[in-house]
């Protein structure tokens, strides 16, 4: 069960268009290359994390690729759930609202 659910939004600022889905998909390849849990949302992603203190590593690591790509300057917005009471999974949100 992860601790964690963690809405990232990570906005590339000055490329030569205005889709963004080029970056997006990088974001994801490091999430998959992480072997991360995450949903894709249209405007953020939630992933499941154990340990807090990987996020930053994480957001490092998809900006440093994303400097590869040509982007000087990203905005990145993060919201934290930290449930302690009961279970915090992706699944399980879905799953109460499906219900």
């Amino acid at each position: 069960m992860a601790r964690y659910l963690v809405d990232i939004s990570v906005e590339p600022i000055g490329t030569s268009s205005t889709s963004l889905s080029k970056y997006v998909k990088i974001a994801f390849e490091v999430l998959k290359e992480k072997g991360l849990k995450y949903y894709p949302a249209p405007s953020m992603t939630t992933i499941e994390l154990d340990d807090i203190t990987t996020l930053g590593s994480l957001i490092k690591e998809i900006n440093d690729r994303l400097e590869k790509e040509g982007v000087k300057r990203i905005v990145t917005i993060v919201k934290i759930d930290d449930r302690r009471d009961k279970e915090n999974s992706i699944d399980h949100k879905l799953d109460v609202i499906k219900s």
